[in-house]
């Protein structure tokens, strides 16, 4: 009889989240799935399933007395944009990626996945979210100052859509919107591109860099992720409008462009191609997909 090889353990924080609760569900047939989570009453988008979860406001250190963490992906953050105090999203954003990096370091955790956005990108002066990505940016200069033995990973994520996304978030506010034929829909000119990434397909990014990727310790490694692809506001909200088949007007240009606004974002995904990946959804497939997921 063969020696059954026991699965390595990874440790989500987030892990009821949008991106989180992906991850774990794709990253679980290859390996042990542990989470952490500030609210540990409500876990609707992991509620079918029996991870073991933490809870933030606990002693970190247990977490890794207790398991033998193999790696730990930060998906984890507050955007700032409901009401959040500016502790909570210092806290949640830059405290604690840095106690589990350092806990890392201390307990022989192989990797460390930090979630990043675009927005984050240095050429940008995008005043959207400003304490957000001031936090993204703090985070990532305080890691590499802690940096150790265990490999850090910057993954900096395109426009992440798909099901189980957050109602207030762009891609599902218009969906909605389209979906209940609102009478009409302000909007800006929609002439900013962006570079829409199904969820699937990240989180499947996230699965092939923590099985494929290997680097010399000491610095932080990055991978931006997205299809390489970019369509602009206009042009998507038209093609939701289509499949969702709604009769609403879409008022481009009523709306001014936010101060500093990024006009074009498209991931430079050649790292990430390197390794293996690639997208498997198109926009069609990944829209129809988020669209059935808010019609249920």
């Amino acid at each position: 009889m063969g020696v059954v090889k026991r699965k390595k353990t990874i440790l989500i924080t987030g892990i009821n989240g949008f991106l989180g609760s992906h991850l774990a569900k794709t990253l679980l047939s290859d390996f042990n799935i542990i989470g952490l989570e500030y609210d540990l009453e409500n876990l609707k988008r992991i509620k079918e399933y029996s991870f073991k979860i933490y809870s933030s406001k606990g002693n970190l250190e247990n977490i890794f007395k207790e398991n033998e963490i193999f790696a730990i992906i930060h998906a984890a953050t507050v955007y700032g944009e409901n009401g959040e105090s500016i502790e909570n999203l210092i806290n949640t954003n830059v405290i604690l990626p840095i106690k589990l990096y350092e806990l890392a370091n201390n307990y022989n955790t192989q990797k460390f996945l930090n979630t990043d956005s675009f927005f984050n990108k240095p050429e940008y002066g995008y005043s959207y979210l400003a304490d957000y990505t001031l936090s993204k940016r703090q985070v990532l200069e305080w890691l590499n100052l802690k940096k150790g033995g265990c490999e850090l990973v910057n993954m900096k994520l395109f426009h992440l859509y798909g099901d189980g996304d957050a109602p207030n978030k762009f891609v599902p506010l218009i969906l909605s919107t389209l979906q209940k034929n609102q009478p009409f829909l302000e909007l800006t000119m929609g002439l900013q591109r962006r570079d829409f990434v199904f969820i699937d397909d990240v989180a499947k990014a996230y699965l092939i860099v923590l099985k494929n990727f290997k680097k010399h310790v000491g610095q932080i490694s990055e991978f931006e992720v997205g299809t390489g692809l970019s369509i602009s506001i206009r042009e998507f909200i038209e093609l939701a409008k289509k499949l969702t088949q709604s009769h609403t007007e879409l008022k481009f240009g009523a709306l001014p462009y936010r101060k500093n606004e990024i006009m074009v974002a498209v991931a430079d995904n050649r790292k990430l191609l390197s390794l293996g990946w690639k997208h498997q959804y198109t926009l069609i497939e990944g829209l129809t997909t988020t669209i059935r997921s808010i019609c249920q």
